[in-house]
């Protein structure tokens, strides 16, 4: 996600551009952080490029109760309603978190086709709260995974996150069967990839990427095989991983990596910059 904020208006118009190239891995598309934090420059700029780019909108929105009520008693309304009344989701988008969502904030989504990725991984660490996703499925809308990045979760692992994300519910509604393991699977998959606009990567089907995990069912974890969907949901870890593949190329296979770099070497790099914020913080 690129914040058209940090940089000119042109520059984000370039690296918009980028997209075009269909081997690339990197896509840029059009973000801010929340309403809390732009200023109204940055609004202004966004809106422009998102006119004249037609791509959707993401966001961190209604995250944590305290930022509604900081957005009522400075806006005199909700976050979802300040970004609506903006036309920022006119194309679609994403919301991320979406812990505190009323009513008429998903009567927004729905109306708009906005895509929810709920966090709960980050949700618990910071006690922000849960998310009502049950709620947000009846209601039709579609939520996908995500982890909120490695400041607010440390782990980034989305098997975690789909046993959260369900256990969570079942915990809050004390209800058992609350969300399906399928419905969960397919926030952690095709969901995630229609959150981030990926329309060649949400399926496997020809003229699509091959973008493919190959699971060890032999691991402890997997066994017996009963249901497998509930075992990856339930009781799937990184470890189950045998390989990734992305758009056709193995980039892991059985604990190796294969991106270009010595995975050592790449370690002692991250360690070493590590030390250094440590010092200098």
């Amino acid at each position: 996600m690129y914040d058209p904020s940090s940089r000119n208006k042109q520059t984000c118009l370039e690296l918009i551009k980028c997209n075009e190239d269909k081997d690339s891995l990197v896509k840029a598309v059009i973000g801010l952080h929340s309403e809390y934090t732009p200023t109204d420059e940055m609004f202004k700029t966004t809106k422009e490029i998102l006119d004249e780019t037609k791509l959707p909108f993401y966001t961190h929105l209604s995250e944590t109760a305290q930022e509604v009520d900081d957005c009522l008693s400075r806006r005199g309304i909700r976050p979802m309603k300040f970004f609506d009344d903006l036309h920022f989701f006119d194309r679609g988008g994403a919301i991320f978190h979406g812990v505190y969502l009323d009513d008429n904030d998903i009567d927004i989504i729905k109306k708009r086709n906005i895509i929810v990725v709920s966090n709960p991984a980050s949700n618990m660490k910071l006690a922000s709260g849960v998310a009502e996703i049950k709620k947000l499925l009846s209601k039709g809308v579609t939520v996908a995974l995500g982890t909120d990045g490695p400041a607010s979760n440390n782990a980034l692992d989305m098997f975690r996150e789909m046993y959260l994300v369900t256990g969570l519910q079942k915990l809050v509604l004390k209800d058992p069967v609350s969300i399906p393991a399928f419905e969960v699977l397919k926030m952690a998959t095709v969901n995630g990839a229609k959150a981030m606009n990926l329309t060649d990567a949400d399926t496997l089907e020809v003229g699509k990427l091959a973008d493919i995990i190959m699971i060890d069912l032999s691991r402890p974890s997997m066994q017996p095989i009963n249901n497998i969907v509930n075992n990856l949901v339930y009781a799937g870890e990184k470890d189950v991983v045998k390989m990734t593949m992305i758009n056709g190329k193995v980039l892991y296979y059985d604990r190796e990596f294969f991106v270009g770099e010595d995975i050592k070497e790449l370690y002692k790099r991250v360690q070493k910059m590590t030390e250094y914020l440590s010092v200098i913080k």
